[in-house]
């Protein structure tokens, strides 16, 4: 894979700020009672941590992404249409009982449902992205490009499902099915275009026509 090699320190806070502000979700709702408007922080500071960590990572993304934008389109497109057979499949099959938005909330809060659009779409997606891009960038696997794309997704997601402490060996599998799926479709348009932008793209327009048919 394309590496930018970010320093081992950057590596570091970031990936505890990924994979550890969830686990605050529990505290922080005592304040505010409801887990959409926690989550909703969360994500938005997440991405917001991680972007300026690593702003030069994600720009330069940007620019690959600007410069082979008929490739970057075209991967879109693809990661589009998987990440819905992928939710389709999570919905009727894995059920990983992900955090999703309430949709009381969001018609109770309508003057907030911008922030909350935003947070569980595009910084959701952004974080996603942006961490698996560092969680890989100082791996060197000796193998076939076809086994670095699966190992890679298997590692990633293998984390991405530990850290939301799954209660059960049940919905760990439900989870980790989930997370591996999509982290090794992340490692696949990586692969492909050297960029985090399509499937940043395809994930942030899935996520929100999630909403939106919360909000029907």
């Amino acid at each position: 894979m394309n590496k930018t090699t970010i320093s081992i320190p950057k590596i570091l806070i970031s990936l505890i700020v990924y994979f550890a502000l969830p686990l605050s979700a529990a505290w922080l709702n005592q304040f505010v009672d409801s887990m959409t408007i926690t989550h909703t922080m969360i994500y938005s500071a997440t991405a917001l941590i991680l972007i300026s960590l690593n702003w030069e990572v994600f720009s330069l993304h940007l620019h690959r992404f600007a410069k082979n934008m008929k490739d970057g389109l075209l991967f879109t497109l693809i990661c589009f249409i998987v990440i819905i057979l992928l939710q389709l499949a999570c919905h009727f099959i894995l059920r990983p009982d992900n955090t999703i938005l309430e949709r009381e909330i969001l018609l109770h809060y309508t003057f907030f449902i911008p922030a909350m659009v935003l947070a569980y779409s595009v910084c959701y997606a952004v974080s996603f992205t942006l961490a698996f891009k560092i969680f890989v960038d100082r791996i060197h696997l000796q193998v076939s490009e076809s086994m670095t794309i699966l190992i890679s997704g298997f590692l990633f997601g293998f984390l991405c499902t530990v850290s939301l402490l799954p209660s059960t060996f049940d919905q760990f599998l439900r989870l980790f099915g989930y997370f591996f799926l999509t982290s090794t479709l992340a490692s696949y348009a990586y692969n492909q275009t050297h960029s985090i932008i399509p499937m940043t793209l395809a994930y942030s327009l899935v996520l929100l026509g999630n909403i939106l048919l919360i909000l029907i």
